[in-house]
């Protein structure tokens, strides 16, 4: 179904973003000429609940903003490129981005930055949230042609807790830390180790390195740390691949079909988990879910829910892209790959290092909570900041040779990558262990591993650019 864009939107009227002063003209996306893109209080937020809305009204709020991104990027409004995830050289945009401002308005209203240090200040700065404030579901419209302002998230998910506040977080992060924190977590290091292990003895010859053992590797790790039964683990399984798209789904757009599936998807894993916490109230289990059950106050357990959602929907995707990111990113500097087999400790060196270089959640956006200053620039309150997370993690005033693969990199603390205390740091001690022990798996078993063919993404995946196929064989060519 083609996206009629209007006049306002035609080549005489969109001009290209000036990157290099920092300016946003004032012409496109049917906003107010005389007035700054942004909110004042009245202005509506187009961010849906796409469980509300019947196909006809979804698809078009999703066509249409996939319009606007889509013609913005046509002008050469870098983030706009960015958000329609067609440009194979991300790195070539992130060069424009860095040859300007540190931190500079898009078309589309967002203000973008590829600044290490700026990037460290937005991610810890309380004053930006993941949420517009003072805003209610009846404050939600659908977008359509003629707004008052440029559409900034797409979806709200809230069956996946990806909009909590900033004291939510904070009371679920120190509430899960027992069961789900980096100690927590590495206690479960064996059981990991032996899924993970199981898994990698059912292949060989060739086999697809995201669908045959980094998602069933990061699922397992998963059922395992909750201490799932098999048919609870099957079930997982078949959920998480169609709950990949939530993170991109908050910034682009996805089709109809992929919408419904992520819902559902959603909503199935909360059955899963809620059905759990119904039965294993009480337990003694050592597993975490049973040590989240017992630090809760009681029910309806509201916490333990989202420590298990947030767990099964943002830490399988970012587990399973960080571990095919990673062994990519080896094979193409073997003498690295051959390091990490003949020093199997090296590996999480090199998840660190593949954390910075392809962060498996490129972008973070963050709603002001009031109108405050950022890097010279005011920003107003409700407008939309966005981090560019893999380019700040490129930044040469940040990092020697940042363009340089290195495992046994000194500096490689300092990456921005799953920082920031919301869902994305919230998955990270899980992320980081799996991805430890799959990585050492891997280069057990196959220290001959090579890629066979072209890496597949997902398409409109500006976010985690997810892997979609990853075609690996073991052995000699």
């Amino acid at each position: 179904m083609a996206v009629n864009v209007p006049s306002a939107l035609g080549a005489a009227q969109v001009s290209r973003f000036r990157w290099s002063t920092g300016e946003i003209p004032h012409s496109t996306s049917g906003l107010d000429a005389n007035a700054r893109p942004g909110f004042d209080g009245a202005m509506p937020v187009h961010q849906i609940d796409p469980s509300s809305y019947p196909d006809s009204e979804l698809s078009q709020h999703l066509l249409t903003v996939r319009g606007i991104q889509w013609a913005h990027g046509v002008h050469g409004d870098p983030y706009a490129l960015i958000l329609r995830d067609q440009d194979p050289d991300l790195h070539r945009l992130y060069g424009e981005l860095r040859a300007g401002p540190s931190l500079r308005q898009s078309q589309l209203g967002a203000w973008a930055t590829v600044s290490h240090s700026v990037a460290r200040a937005i991610l810890g700065d309380r004053r930006l949230g993941l949420s517009h404030p003072d805003t209610g579901p009846d404050d939600r419209t659908l977008y359509a042609l003629g707004s008052r302002v440029p559409p900034q998230h797409v979806l709200t998910l809230d069956g996946a807790f990806l909009g909590l506040s900033h004291a939510d977080h904070d009371r679920l992060h120190e509430f899960a830390r027992p069961a789900l924190g980096v100690a927590a977590v590495d206690r479960h290091r064996d059981a990991v180790a032996g899924e993970t292990a199981a898994i990698a003895g059912r292949l060989g010859g060739e086999f697809d390195l995201m669908t045959g053992f980094a998602r069933p590797a990061a699922v397992a790790a998963t059922a395992a740390l909750f201490g799932l039964t098999a048919e609870e683990h099957a079930r997982l399984g078949l959920l998480c691949p169609d709950a990949a798209t939530a993170l991109d789904a908050l910034l682009c757009p996805p089709t109809l079909a992929t919408t419904r599936a992520l819902v559902t998807s959603i909503e199935g894993i909360q059955e899963l988990f809620s059905g759990l916490i119904e039965r294993r109230s009480g337990s003694a289990g050592d597993d975490a879910l049973s040590e989240l059950l017992r630090g809760a106050e009681g029910p309806p357990y509201e916490d333990v829910l989202a420590a298990a959602v947030l767990t099964a929907v943002v830490g399988v995707e970012v587990s399973a892209n960080l571990v095919c990111d990673a062994v990519l990113a080896l094979l193409d500097h073997p003498e690295q790959w051959t390091s990490l087999c003949e020093s199997p400790e090296l590996a999480v060196g090199a998840v660190e290092e593949t954390l910075r270089y392809h962060s498996p959640v490129r972008l973070e956006s963050r709603i002001a909570l009031e109108d405050l200053e950022l890097a010279g620039q005011v920003i107003r309150k409700s407008e939309q900041v966005v981090v560019l997370v893999e380019a700040a993690n490129r930044d040469p005033e940040a990092f020697a040779d940042p363009d340089d693969f290195l495992i046994t990199r000194p500096d490689v603390a300092g990456h921005l990558t799953l920082t920031g205390g919301l869902h994305t740091t919230f998955v990270a001690p899980q992320a980081r262990l799996q991805a430890v022990v799959a990585l050492r798996t891997l280069a057990a078993r196959f220290p001959r591993l090579r890629r066979t063919g072209p890496v597949i993404r997902r398409r409109r995946s500006p976010v985690v650019r997810g892997v979609a196929r990853c075609p690996v064989a073991v052995g000699q060519s």
